[in-house]
């Protein structure tokens, strides 16, 4: 991305905490609907124990391989909203 598409915005950590737990909430619940998800995880199939999810012989369908990298994404958001929260 470039400077230009990044806005900066000025947030608590309350309000950060509150994000995390929303982005987390989002991942199980709608963009991980169509995936593995066992005891609030959604398993991608390079996430440890994604081989008890993720059967070596069966390729994940097209809606599958959209909703990874909805995940994907939604994860790398939270790490960095999470790298800020531990950063303090």
């Amino acid at each position: 991305m470039e400077p230009a598409d990044f806005v900066s915005v000025q947030l608590a950590p309350d309000e950060i905490h509150l994000l995390l737990e929303g982005l987390d909430v989002y991942e199980y619940w709608q963009l991980g609907d169509v995936l593995p998800r066992n005891d609030g995880l959604v398993f991608l199939p390079d996430d440890p124990f994604a081989e008890r999810y993720w059967p070596a012989d069966e390729a994940p369908s097209e809606r599958q391989l959209e909703a990874i990298e909805d995940v994907r994404a939604c994860r790398a958001l939270a790490d960095r909203l999470g790298d800020i929260d531990r950063s303090g």
